[in-house]
């Protein structure tokens, strides 16, 4: 496994800077691209042995250009590394199957590119509008979507089911007696007045046993930052659950870093689970547990995929299932 030396070797910075990145902490002043260079880093030492692997496979089919379209700004993937754990994953493959990617961000609420680009396939990452599915369409209609499921009569997903997810936290919680249990998640900015499939499977699940909350339940945005400001400003040292799930790592590592300031020790005094494994939640203090999604695993299958689709001419689509796994570290307080 990566250390923090490691780490900061490879990106050229010191390893406090490391560190101080890798626990969301804003105070540090660091350039936007020293940021990426640092998840960036991660990545690599995450996964050098399959770069190794797939770097003396042969490859003779006849080569396709492929466009990753997502649904967050560049700015946003620095922030929360689970996507760019996935677009590393279609690099992987598509160096492997030597295919050419080129990738789209969204730029202030929108896509730029040229309506006569010629693409064999897309890659669309994230939560998208229809005006945009439309527009993507217009392109090519191999279209292969991940981290969500659109029209399932016409295109391939790649996703996880996050209401299982959420039931493995919580049977796990409960098989370790924990009984008071708040929530803290978020909204998608593509869907904001659709309740998130996490805050409602575990709004159904608490429902059931007769111990939902509502007055656990805190709702931000999915990144570092929105963590810590809503645990700043909602988290009382004198009304707290026993645990908190949270919606994925990015926000954990936010809500982290807002007790420590408010002197809540973790997991002495409260329990924080979370969601994706993503390389950097080893590192935060303390270390993460929370449920592994193989994020470059979805960017390898959804290139995969959308060849297979291609070359074979398919015309059902399919939707992808990524099995997840609980990792154990040391945010949960056990007996």
């Amino acid at each position: 496994m990566a250390t923090i030396t490691d780490i900061a070797k490879k990106a050229n910075v010191s390893p406090s800077t490391v560190s101080r990145v890798l626990n969301g902490d804003q105070s540090i002043s660091v350039k936007d691209e020293t940021r990426k260079k640092i998840y960036e880093a991660v990545e690599e030492l995450e996964y050098v042995p399959l770069i190794e692997k797939y770097s003396k496979r042969k490859n003779t089919t006849e080569e396709l250009t492929f466009l990753t379209v997502t649904s967050f700004s560049q700015e946003t993937e620095i922030e929360d590394p689970y996507y760019l754990s996935i677009f590393y994953g279609v690099e992987l493959e598509c160096k492997d199957k030597e295919i050419k990617v080129e990738k789209i961000y969204k730029n202030k609420d929108k896509f730029d590119f040229d309506p006569e680009l010629n693409v064999d396939g897309i890659i669309a990452i994230g939560s998208f509008s229809e005006a945009e599915i439309n527009k993507f369409s217009k392109l090519t209609d191999h279209i292969v979507f991940v981290d969500s499921e659109v029209d399932n009569q016409k295109y391939d997903s790649i996703v996880v089911n996050l209401k299982k997810v959420i039931d493995k936290i919580l049977d796990y919680l409960f098989e370790n007696d924990f009984e008071e249990i708040g929530f803290i998640g978020g909204r998608d900015e593509n869907k904001n007045d659709i309740m998130d499939q996490r805050e409602k499977a575990f709004i159904e699940y608490m429902s059931h046993r007769d111990l939902y909350k509502e007055e656990h339940i805190i709702l931000g945005e999915f990144s570092i930052d929105s963590g810590y400001k809503i645990a700043k400003e909602s988290i009382d040292i004198d009304n707290l659950p026993e645990a908190y799930v949270v919606a994925n790592d990015s926000m954990a590592i936010g809500v982290l870093r807002a007790l420590h300031e408010k002197g809540i020790k973790v997991p002495e005094d409260i329990s924080i689970i979370s969601i994706n494994d993503i390389p950097t939640s080893k590192f935060s203090i303390p270390p993460l547990t929370t449920v592994k999604i193989h994020t470059e695993f979805m960017g390898m299958m959804a290139v995969r995929t959308l060849k297979e689709r291609i070359e074979n001419k398919r015309a059902l689509p399919i939707t992808v299932n990524i099995p997840t796994e609980m990792v154990i570290r040391g945010s949960v307080k056990l007996e």
